[in-house]
Parts: C-alpha cells; sequence; structure tokens
C-alpha cells in the first residue's frame, strides 16, 4: 500500500466528528413545470423518476390557492361552493393529485406550500383585484390583496383533508416580506410605518396551522413558518410577525396593539423556511452584503438569532432549526446577463451545500428546478435548473448527485468532503487525485446514512491537489440506463467555507 494511502487512512480514522455540523441535512427538489406537468413538453413520471435517481429526499410544490379554486377572477364566492369542503364542486386537484401519487410512488416525500395568489373573493376587498404595484399590475391577472383568514383556513382544511397521511412537511405563504405576493406590506401609524404584511402573515400562518393539527395532526409538528426570500428585509418581516422589533425585542406602547401583539400566542412552528438566494440567484458563498435585514447564504446564521431571541420570549418552542426549501444559482447559458459559467454554476452548487451542512441547525439543502424555465431575460425567472430546457446536462447534474469540495485548512492540510446522494446506505466511496489527466486513488472514505463523508489529506503541497469522487452502484440504481459508475467534478482546493461577519471586512 502506497506510503500516502497508509498516512491517509490513519487520517480517516483520527478526523474530528463534525459535530456542529448538519450532516444528516435532508435534500429537496422543487420544479413546478415539469412535476405538475405545466411544461407539456416533458414527462412529469420521467421527471419525478428521475429526481428519485438523483438522491433527492423530498419535493415540493405550492398548492395555488387560486389555480384550484372555481371562479378565482370572480369577486363573489361561487354559489353552493365550500372552500374547506376538498370534495365541493368546482375544486381542481386533479395536478396536485397527480403529484403527490407520483412523489410516493417514487419513494420521494412530499412537501405542500400553501400559496397566493388568491381567488378574487378570497380578497378583504375584492373590487380591487387585480391591484397594482408601484403603478404595475401584479402577475398577469392575479390578485395578493389582503387575504381573507377565515377563507384561508377553510382552504388549508380541504387541502390537509385531501392528502392527510401523504404529506410530510407543510409551509403556509411564499415570500411574505415581498409586496408582490402579499399585498400591502406597510400602512400608516402616527409613529411610522407598520408592518402590516406580517402582521397578516402571523394571522394567515396560525390559521393554517390549526387547519392543519385538526385534520393532520400527526402533522401538527412539521409546518414551517416564514418561507422568506433573502431580500427585502425578511428579518424585519420575521421579527414582526413574531411580535418583536428590528432588535429582536417585544413590541412596546402603541406600536404593539397595531401590530396586533397586546396578547402574543406562542407560534407551534416546526421551523423557520428560508430561500437563501443571493440577488439574482447568481453569485458566491462568499459574497457580501451592506444590509442588516436580509438573509444571504453566505449570512444564513443571522437565522440563529432569530430563533434565539424568539425563543427566549416565548414566541417559538426552543430547538427548532432552519429549513432552506428553495435555492440555486443560475448559469450562463442560458442567462447571458446574470448567469455563472456552467462550470463555476457546479463548483458554486457544491460549495453552497458545504456551507449548509456546517450549519448544524440547517435541516436541509434545496435545488431549484431540475430544468430551466423557457423564459430567460425575465428578473422573476430564475434559470437554475441542473438540465437545459431542451434536456441537455450541465456539469451541476453531476455535482448534486456526487457534491465533492477540497477545503484548505493550511499549507499541508486540506479537508475533502463529499456525498454519494443516489444512495440511501452507508457505503464506501472512491477518491482520486488528478494531475495531467492520470487519477490515483488516495482513499475508500464511508459515507454516513445521509451519504456524506468527510477526511483530511495531511502532506507538503495538499493545497496544490485535485480531487475527484466516483462510485460504482447497483443496477437498480443506476440514474440513466446503462450508467453503473457515477463520479463528481474535479474539485481544487480553495478557502475554508463559513458564514461571514456584518460589517463586511476591508
Amino acid at each position: 500500500m502506497p506510503r500516502l494511502l497508509i498516512a491517509l487512512t490513519l487520517l480517516l480514522l483520527a478526523a474530528p466528528a463534525a459535530a456542529s455540523a448538519s450532516s444528516n441535512q435532508i435534500s429537496i427538489m422543487q420544479d413546478d413545470a415539469t412535476f405538475l406537468g405545466y411544461d407539456t413538453s416533458k414527462s412529469a413520471e420521467s421527471a419525478m423518476a428521475e429526481a428519485r435517481f438523483l438522491g433527492v429526499d423530498m419535493v415540493r410544490t405550492f398548492v395555488s390557492w387560486s389555480k384550484v379554486s372555481p371562479g378565482n377572477q370572480s369577486r363573489r364566492k361561487p354559489a353552493g361552493f365550500d372552500p374547506g369542503d376538498p370534495n365541493s364542486p368546482g375544486y381542481n386537484w386533479t395536478e396536485y393529485d397527480r403529484f403527490v401519487r407520483l412523489a410516493r410512488a417514487n419513494g420521494l416525500k412530499v412537501f405542500l406550500t400553501m400559496s397566493p395568489p388568491i381567488p378574487y373573493w378570497a380578497s378583504e376587498k375584492p373590487g380591487v383585484c387585480p391591484h397594482r404595484i408601484g403603478g404595475y399590475k401584479t402577475l398577469g391577472k392575479s390578485c395578493y390583496w389582503k387575504p381573507r383568514i377565515d377563507l384561508f383556513r377553510k382552504f388549508v382544511s380541504a387541502v390537509a383533508k385531501r392528502y392527510r397521511g401523504q404529506v410530510s412537511l407543510y409551509s403556509i405563504w411564499n415570500e411574505p416580506n415581498l409586496e408582490h405576493y402579499l399585498y400591502p406590506q406597510k400602512g400608516r401609524g402616527s409613529r411610522g410605518p407598520v408592518d402590516v404584511a406580517a402582521k397578516r402573515y402571523r394571522s394567515l400562518w396560525y390559521a393554517g396551522y390549526k387547519a392543519i393539527r385538526r385534520y393532520d395532526p400527526r402533522r401538527r409538528g412539521k409546518v414551517l413558518f416564514g418561507e422568506t426570500a433573502a431580500i427585502s428585509s425578511p428579518l424585519d418581516t420575521l421579527y414582526a410577525a413574531l411580535c418583536l422589533n428590528e432588535e429582536g425585542r417585544p413590541f412596546r406602547g402603541s406600536l404593539r396593539r397595531k401590530q396586533g401583539c397586546s396578547k402574543p400566542r406562542k407560534l407551534p412552528i416546526g421551523g423557520i423556511a428560508v430561500h437563501p438566494y443571493n440577488k439574482d440567484a447568481t453569485g458566491s458563498t462568499t459574497q457580501r452584503t451592506g444590509t442588516r435585514d436580509s438573509h444571504p447564504m453566505s449570512y444564513a446564521n443571522r437565522l440563529h438569532t432569530v430563533l434565539d431571541r424568539a425563543a427566549r420570549h416565548g414566541r417559538i418552542p426552543r430547538g427548532r432549526g432552519v429549513w432552506n426549501t428553495e435555492f440555486g444559482f443560475q448559469s450562463n447559458p442560458p442567462d447571458r446577463k446574470r448567469g455563472l459559467s456552467l462550470a463555476r454554476h457546479a463548483r458554486q452548487l457544491n460549495e453552497s451545500e458545504r456551507l449548509f451542512f456546517g450549519d448544524r441547525r440547517m435541516r436541509s439543502f434545496s435545488q431549484f428546478e431540475l430544468y430551466d424555465a423557457p423564459e430567460v431575460r425575465t428578473e422573476d425567472i430564475y434559470n437554475t435548473g441542473l438540465r437545459f430546457i431542451r434536456g441537455g446536462l450541465k456539469p451541476a447534474y453531476n455535482a448534486f448527485r456526487m457534491p465533492i469540495v477540497a477545503s484548505r485548512y493550511s499549507s499541508s492540510l486540506v479537508e475533502v468532503w463529499g456525498q454519494v446522494r443516489p444512495v440511501k446506505r452507508r457505503v464506501r466511496a472512491r477518491v482520486y487525485t488528478v494531475s495531467k489527466g492520470k487519477r490515483r486513488l488516495i482513499a475508500r472514505p464511508r459515507t454516513n446514512r445521509a451519504g456524506y463523508f468527510r477526511f483530511f489529506v495531511r502532506r507538503r503541497g495538499a493545497t496544490k491537489l485535485r480531487f475527484q469522487s466516483q462510485f460504482q452502484l447497483r443496477p437498480a440504481e443506476y440514474v440513466t440506463a446503462g450508467e453503473a459508475v457515477i463520479r463528481s467534478r474535479v474539485a481544487k482546493v480553495g478557502r475554508r467555507l463559513g458564514y461571514l461577519k456584518f460589517p463586511p471586512g476591508p
């Protein structure tokens, strides 16, 4: 056995355990266009099977209140329609029935987010639907204006009744800190603006939670809170929804009353769900921000403070974690303006997962889209897929199913971290050094139950090495016909990853 392999084996045994790492975080994938069948050029059945072959644990979708409801552009609720009865004539669950059926048939857990837009008749003022934001109408003929809490509870009741026992995770609303998902955001008060969106979101969440607690009681502890976008003051929204001011202290005086926090209740949240993209889903794990109230990927630890303060003031139970439920990077191609090069796209996908893996409170890693969207140069559309719109594989495809990151600890010490995502058992991967087109086996690290491995290489010039991992699949685990061996990208050694601090350094 070569000396390097002998030395490395000792390091594998002696490597410190990642006690502070989220070593069992689950993977979530969302692609509504494909999984729900909106894109008729794709097969929802094949895409869901591919998610399983990629090693995804859970698939997420938006259950659109407007889409499933009858008369969604009418300002009056259809006569005889009962929003709380999933079998009431007019409800259309066809797409979601198929989504749940396909997910479960492929051994994937189901994650449903109760989502806007809303039927016009579900607004407190249906006459303003569709309303305008900043002088422009909201997306198409959609409405987001002051959803009625009582009707929302009935809608969630219908969802919970229909899919009881088939859902592993729920969350309420989507990106409530953005005005084009919950409007209006601000109201006027005698001492300044009042965050009325946060107040309404709190009521929406609790109404939805009560419906799930009653009609799918085994999931009452699995209702996530937040689903906030990383920009547009998400921390302020989370704090206000938890009856805390921007410093994380209880509201006082008239603001306490105006925010509906005179007698704040403890919200039994299952965790805080967030979308920790950088702006425009680009950049890197080391990208800095100049704001204190955002949570892009490099600053996701700000959510630890939110959890700690909220628990200390009795707003939520202790011990709750952070769920990354929507995330990705745009690539170039197709997005020539904002996308990362294909190689950098694959690298950043892996490095972001390693960043989140190091956070003991992070419960999940998510990939938004299997396929790119057909639109490219639209600000509201992301092209973050593992496949191009016509189906071709990006380098990110292999990077997702077999991540690898090499991190510098010193000039002679390098951490090699990775995962065999498609395999749901403890296995041994094969890790090679790559130089001038030649590969040399240096280690056979054993994965944990979630497929992750981690070891150290100590030798002179370790930071100049490049690494690649490989695994031999069983026939039943082939990702595509005849593909028995899967390989990671080739990883160069980079800086040690960790959350950044505010304010940014020089």
